[in-house]
C-alpha cells in the first residue's frame, strides 16, 4: 500500500487517484471548470494566469492539472 500526500490539503492517503477522498470532489469541480473554459476559449487564452483570473482556480491547481493523464494536450496552450 502506497501512502501519497495530497496536493490539495496536505494530508497523507492511500486511495487512488491524485488527491484525497476529502478533496476529489473539488478537484473534480474545478477539473470540469478548467476543461469547459479551455474548450470555450482555446485560441484566446494567453496564461494560466488568465484562467485562473476568470475561473476562480489557483494557478497551483491548474498546473497541477496539467499533468494530469489524458491533459498532455493541454500543455501546449501554455508554453
Amino acid at each position: 500500500m502506497e501512502v501519497k500526500r495530497c496536493s490539495r490539503c496536505g494530508a497523507f492517503y492511500t486511495n487512488q487517484g491524485y488527491v484525497c477522498s476529502k478533496c476529489t470532489t473539488k478537484d473534480n469541480f474545478e477539473l470540469s471548470q478548467f476543461k469547459d473554459f479551455v474548450e470555450e476559449n482555446g485560441v484566446e487564452i494567453d496564461s494560466l494566469s488568465q484562467v485562473s483570473h476568470q475561473t476562480g482556480i489557483s494557478e497551483k491547481n491548474l498546473t497541477r492539472f496539467l499533468d494530469y493523464e489524458g491533459l498532455e494536450g493541454y500543455k501546449k496552450l501554455f508554453k
